[in-house]
């Protein structure tokens, strides 16, 4: 997820709050329900709002490093601020994982987990690879200690890989542009690999195309765009239909629409743009990334509470469900009320984003803003 447009030359504020809008579409897709918001087809399917932030980091990773790197930018520098932007967060969210499993093992499940403490999705192996980014480079791999760590894991191998492309110039760029080509084949005839996994395929494609985006945005210049207004409604319409309704090989897809949404509302001319760079969508922005990373246990911890709300009142509001071969829990009230504790869920987990944004997030961004400083 794309976390760097606050160093830009010129801040894109615009697409800022359009990556919060995003990761508030993956935190209620990630809420299981058998009605209201997270059952629409825009939530349902809102897991693909991931490649519209591989996209944008690719855009944003390009403006912000692309011609410093060519021009001789210290690689070590770079690595810094990068690994300093998203793995400090990253690791408290695995830490709190660990603690929230070493509570289970002094006070019990009480049917809150699918498997014992430290056993299957939540073993040593899979503390280990969460902690340290391995999660997107292992085939058919998940986590139960940081769910949305596999996304980091691959933006840090994107960031190495664009990093080196941008020190050679046009040449590190083809290079770069032809390995995009090689994960677009790869996806196509499914085929995967460790360290060319379809995680790593899928983030490769939209980081390279955000890449040339970035490229195209450089070439309009300071051309305006006719009608900008209906450019803005028109691509953002046509990544929602994308994303509601996936056609085969929805990934690469939704990148299409997504690199249309990026080269628009780069150019920030319309209205949409406009009330995207007001109050609550700056804020939205700001906390976008502590929102992607807290939503996934702030989410637990709160149907955590409806099972053993219903469990004590004998009125069950939330129970296990199987989402393919994955044990959920899934809320399983009526429409309103279902509605109601979704909008509150959302609410906790904004509350919680903007704590992890103040106290953890910005404190260690600064810090190895002042580590590269001194490099």
């Amino acid at each position: 997820m794309v976390t760097a447009t606050s160093e830009a030359p010129h801040r894109f504020t615009a697409l800022d709050s359009l990556r919060g809008i995003a990761a508030l579409g993956v935190a209620i897709h990630h809420i299981q329900a058998s009605s209201g918001p997270a059952s629409w087809a825009l939530f349902l399917n809102g897991g693909l709002f991931v490649d519209f932030f591989f996209v944008l980091s690719g855009f944003v990773i390009a403006g912000v490093y692309g011609e410093r790197l060519g021009a001789g930018f210290s690689l070590l520098k770079y690595a810094v601020l990068r690994i300093g932007r998203v793995w400090p967060l990253h690791a408290f969210m695995v830490l709190a994982g660990l603690a929230l499993e070493l509570l289970s093992l002094v006070i019990g499940q009480h049917g809150l987990s699918a498997s014992a403490p430290f056993s299957g999705l939540h073993d040593a192996r899979h503390f280990v690879t969460a902690l340290f980014l391995l999660d997107g480079w292992i085939p058919d791999w998940t986590n139960y200690y940081s769910r949305a760590g596999w996304t980091i894991s691959v933006e840090i191998l994107l960031y190495a890989l664009a990093g080196v492309a941008f020190r050679f110039g046009r040449a590190g760029l083809a290079v770069f542009a032809s390995l995009a080509l090689l994960a677009l084949a790869a996806t196509l005839t499914g085929h995967e690999a460790p360290l060319a996994t379809f995680s790593i395929q899928r983030g490769l494609m939209g980081f390279a195309l955000g890449t040339g985006c970035w490229l195209i945005h450089l070439r309009l210049g300071a051309a305006r765009l006719a009608l900008p207004g209906l450019l803005e409604a028109v691509s953002l319409s046509l990544l929602f239909t994308v994303i509601a309704w996936p056609p085969p090989f929805a990934a690469i897809a939704t990148i299409v629409p997504s690199a249309l949404v990026v080269l628009v509302f780069a150019r920030q001319q319309g209205a949409v743009s406009r009330m995207l760079c007001t109050g609550p969508w700056l804020w939205l922005g700001q906390v976008s990334y502590a929102l992607y990373m807290v939503h996934a246990m702030v989410k637990g911890r709160a149907i955590d509470a409806l099972m053993l709300l219903g469990t004590w009142s004998g009125a069950p509001l939330a129970q296990w469900a199987m989402d393919g071969e994955t044990p959920v829990k899934r809320i399983i009230l009526a429409p309103l009320p279902s509605t109601m504790v979704q909008l509150a869920i959302v609410a906790l987990m904004l509350a919680a984003a903007h704590l992890a944004h103040v106290w953890i997030e910005e404190p260690a961004r600064q810090w190895s803003r002042r580590r590269a400083a001194h490099l």
